[in-house]
């Protein structure tokens, strides 16, 4: 099995809520250590999963579900030993603050595009729009912002303050990007990040954020492409 761990980066911000449970709040240390043990995982395992033969069609997706979703929860089901985990409010997958959520989603989404838009004039579109991509993109958009903004953020939130699971939400978000940091694609990681924690700080829902990115990936593989 081939290993890559280049996304190793991403553990870096996790220091951040490690020594503030260490010093004030020791009962969350169960919680932090499983968040970082899932993300110890993800950088050990994205890349031979990503390359495997084991899902022949829609690798990156399935990828995607199984680390940024299913693995979190099953950690969280198998050491904490309830159901709990299970329960979307904690990470901001309900119906209260669905309708703010859905309000900062079209507020922000106008900015997105226009940041989307100007960085991709500038870089250049070098591919043919492809509708079928840009459907499956969006839904597999939720991956990251269930594990960036809901848990990363609402979650986190619970178990330290507003300016740590902020930073080290964003943080995290732009460094599992790392082929964005050396490009003009990095401003609009940073303001996608920004803007959809903005949507899950001020409505405490992930839906909006998962619109919002999900319909800025669609305007880059199908809607750009016709209009350059």
């Amino acid at each position: 099995m081939e290993f890559d761990l280049f996304l190793w980066p991403i553990l870096i911000p996790m220091i951040i809520p490690l020594i503030y449970c260490v010093k004030y709040k020791r009962e969350a240390l169960i919680e932090i250590g499983i968040i970082t043990l899932v993300m110890v995982l993800i950088v050990v395992l994205y890349w031979p999963l990503l390359t495997s033969n084991l899902v022949l069609t829609y690798t990156y997706p399935a990828v995607k579900v199984l680390l940024f979703v299913l693995l979190p929860l099953t950690l969280f089901l198998a050491i904490k030993c309830d159901t709990s985990p299970l329960h979307g409010a904690l990470y901001g997958v309900t119906k209260q603050g669905l309708k703010k959520s859905f309000f900062w989603f079209i507020i922000f989404l106008p900015i997105m595009l226009i940041v989307a838009g100007l960085i991709q004039y500038f870089h250049g579109v070098t591919w043919s729009a492809d509708p079928v991509a840009g459907a499956i993109s969006f839904f597999e958009a939720f991956t990251e912002e269930f594990f960036f903004r809901g848990i990363l953020f609402i979650f986190l939130l619970q178990k330290t303050n507003m300016k740590i699971a902020y930073v080290t939400s964003l943080a995290s978000f732009i460094l599992i990007h790392p082929q964005n940091l050396t490009t003009l694609f990095i401003v609009g990681t940073i303001i996608q990040g920004i803007v959809t924690l903005e949507i899950a700080r001020r409505s405490q829902n992930i839906i909006g954020s998962w619109m919002l990115h999900g319909r800025n990936r669609f305007f880059e593989l199908v809607l750009l492409p016709l209009l350059m």
